[in-house]
């Protein structure tokens, strides 16, 4: 097996841990992470003081968008994808490097996957919908088809989006909420229907 390198001890770390064991291909040997207080995870330990480069294969098991994002661009590793084995995808369904597809998602026709994003258990995406890079689709949330996820949304655990709808730009969509028109660039959302609380902080570019 291929040895690969993690960056982040958080929860999502727990969950990717055995994803990427189950499949057999990698072995995970480090955790990269500066809290103090976890030494380990499933036997990997980890380590406070991040390299300066981190050579071959890296997955970083962040669930933080904004995060994820930072630290892939100083990062210049190879980021392979993970999917696992009970994922309903079809195969017109295309996956970026880095990306991260949990138990039980499923991904419709034509569903396009970009770069390090994460689609939560249960999750489903159906056709035609366009997901931008280091977006995070959270548990059981449903976005319909047609739908674009504009880099960075976060569509928070068991929200609905409604079909051929757009949402800009590092937005986040609360949990349980019902989007039923387009969302602007970074805003957030809540409620059903959805409606605009506030903006998130224009940080993330």
């Amino acid at each position: 097996m291929k040895p690969i390198t993690l960056y982040g001890a958080g929860g999502h770390c727990y969950a990717v841990v055995e994803l990427i064991r189950s499949l057999g291909e990698f072995d995970p040997v480090l955790i990269i992470d500066d809290n103090p207080n976890v030494g380990s995870i499933f036997d990997i330990p980890v380590q406070p003081n991040q390299p300066e480069q981190i050579n071959e294969y890296l997955c970083v098991t962040i669930g933080n968008n904004v995060i994820r994002k930072r630290i892939v661009e100083r990062q210049k590793s190879i980021y392979p994808n993970f999917v696992h084995d009970s994922v309903v995808s079809y195969p017109s369904v295309t996956i970026g490097e880095g990306s991260v597809i949990l138990p039980n998602a499923v991904l419709d026709a034509g569903v396009e996957i970009n770069k390090h994003c994460i689609v939560n258990l249960n999750a489903t995406v159906s056709h035609n919908t366009i997901v931008n890079d280091f977006c995070h689709i959270a548990i059981q949330a449903a976005v319909a088809g047609g739908v674009q996820l504009g880099e960075g949304v976060l569509v928070g655990a068991g929200s609905v989006i409604l079909p051929e709808i757009s949402i800009g730009k590092w937005a986040t969509i609360g949990a349980g909420a019902v989007v039923t028109k387009d969302v602007p660039d970074y805003a957030v959302v809540v409620g059903n229907p959805a409606t605009i609380i506030r903006y998130n902080p224009i940080t993330n570019e």
